[in-house]
């Protein structure tokens, strides 16, 4: 089988992917991609000395470029918190398992295949007619 240059999904690395974790659903984003890149020099967080306010910027860049949606994240009365930007910084600063496990998964590419990938692997071997 040769090695298939086309295996991942471009829009996939930042537009993300539905993931169960931890009981919730996360849309999530390739690590390193342009718009998480971006988010982190905008947060200021390569500047930031102050360890929360490290820490805050890195959450922020987190949810704007990684982080793109959710759905069945509840607060502590059972009521849906609806994605956005600020909601994902609090959720993740209470929450610094879930950060770990969102970063794991948006650096697994395996996450971020063609789903026609399998088909493509299957093109029969064509043979040299020298001999």
């Amino acid at each position: 089988m040769a090695f298939n240059a086309k295996r991942y999904s471009p829009d996939a690395f930042t537009q993300g992917v539905w993931l169960a974790i931890m009981g919730g659903q996360f849309k999530v984003a390739r690590a390193g991609n342009p718009i998480y890149e971006q988010a982190l020099e905008e947060s200021g967080y390569r500047k930031k000395i102050e360890p929360a306010e490290k820490e805050r910027a890195l959450y922020t860049a987190i949810a704007t470029g990684v982080l793109r949606d959710w759905s069945g994240v509840e607060d502590d009365s059972g009521e849906p918190i609806p994605y956005s930007i600020e909601n994902a910084v609090e959720v993740m600063l209470d929450n610094p398992d879930l950060v770990a496990r969102i970063l794991s998964q948006a650096n697994d590419l395996s996450n971020f295949r063609r789903e026609d990938i399998e088909d493509q692997g299957k093109k029969p071997r064509q043979r040299s007619n020298t001999a």
